[in-house]
């Protein structure tokens, strides 16, 4: 009995321990199996991060390519752009005859012979015009008032006053006279030398011409343009507006404005035209325009 209780003992013994060694064995494969999966989980990761790193790396290639062709591209292009603009100056000289641009003496001849030739179609113009029979009458009070200003008989202050009123009456007065002398420079300055081909009978006995900057026949918009400043027509325009629209000290004043930044304009041009390396005046570069020297 009691062998065969060892027996029994020594069998539960044994198939304790080979149950515990298939737990051990299964628990042992999981194991296994566990960290394969995560083996290949890390490696399928690693292969995705190079993967990605390539195609970035990849990427990253293909726009420092693409940069650097489009600098070369540009730089090329602006290379012939550059050689195409010279290459078009060069012909543009070639076929471009020489022209001399006039100087200061003989623009300053032809503005005087201009301004008596004005004045003398304007005289016979006016004198077939009616005059307000009052408006002698204003002259001779504001010439009185200057020679007592200048007799120091009466004080500044006394001769701002007294002139307002007159000034403005005379003024008001010759209105139709005005209208009619901005009408005349319009028609010479304007009219008359863009249909003469850029030159006024001054200009033709100086022989010299208006053109635009590439020497082409100048414009409508451009004679326009010039007359703001040479021969003031704008002023004049504004002085007329001024004594029809205003009061009488606003006009006044406003006149004296508008007259002393004509003067100023005119001195700018004359200093350009005498000083300035293309010898082009204020007027001049307002509507782009220059004046030559003709055979």
């Amino acid at each position: 009995m009691n062998i065969l209780a060892k027996k029994k003992k020594a069998d539960e013994t044994t198939a304790k321990r080979a149950e515990k060694r298939t737990m051990e064995s299964v628990v042992f494969d999981k194991e296994k199996s566990t960290r394969k999966k995560k083996h290949s989980a890390n490696t399928a990761n690693k292969k995705q991060v190079q993967k990605e790193s390539m195609v970035q790396d990849f990427k990253e290639k293909e726009y420092k390519t693409t940069v650097e062709e489009s600098f070369v591209q540009d730089q090329d292009f602006k290379k012939e752009k550059v050689d195409a603009e010279l290459v078009s100056e060069k012909e543009q000289n070639f076929d471009q005859p020489k022209y001399q641009r006039a100087y200061f003496f003989p623009r300053f001849l032809a503005y005087v012979l201009d301004f008596i030739i004005v004045t003398m179609l304007s005289t016979l113009v006016l004198n077939m015009v009616p005059q307000d029979k009052n408006y002698k009458a204003y002259l001779n009070e504001y010439q009185k008032i200057q020679a007592e200003f200048m007799a120091q008989d009466i004080t500044p202050e006394e001769y701002v006053n007294k002139s307002v009123d007159v000034i403005y009456d005379m003024d008001y007065s010759n209105v139709l006279p005005m209208i009619v002398e901005v009408i005349i420079l319009i028609l010479y300055y304007i009219v008359f030398q863009f249909y003469n081909k850029g030159q006024t009978l001054g200009k033709k006995l100086l022989r010299i011409r208006v053109v635009s900057n590439n020497y082409e026949d100048a414009t409508m918009d451009q004679f326009i343009l010039r007359s703001f400043v040479v021969p003031s027509i704008i002023s004049k325009m504004a002085i007329i507006a001024l004594v029809l629209f205003m009061g009488r000290e606003t006009y006044y004043y406003g006149s004296f404005t508008v007259q002393g930044i004509q003067v100023g304009l005119i001195i700018i041009s004359v200093f350009m035209i005498m000083y300035s390396k293309s010898g082009r005046g204020l007027h001049d570069r307002l509507a782009k325009t220059t004046v030559i020297m003709v055979d």
